[in-house]
């Protein structure tokens, strides 16, 4: 789980940043693509192209979780 959090996560003002929202309003158009881990209190990709077949696996259970 290190692992992945480590390689995939953003914090909320690192992918605001990276995707020029403004961290204010920016919620509702992260959610189409992202999804919030509480836990580690960072974004990851729901579907990511550069996933690997278990690190997709991995996210979908943390997203549904």
């Amino acid at each position: 789980m290190e692992k992945f959090i480590n390689k995939w996560g953003q914090t909320h003002e690192e992918i605001c940043a990276n995707l020029g929202y403004d961290e204010e309003d920016s919620d509702d158009l992260l959610v189409d693509d992202y999804f919030f881990h509480e836990e580690s209190q960072q974004w990851f990709p729901k579907h990511s192209s550069m996933y690997s077949t278990e690190e997709q696996a991995f996210a979908d259970e943390l997203k549904n979780n």
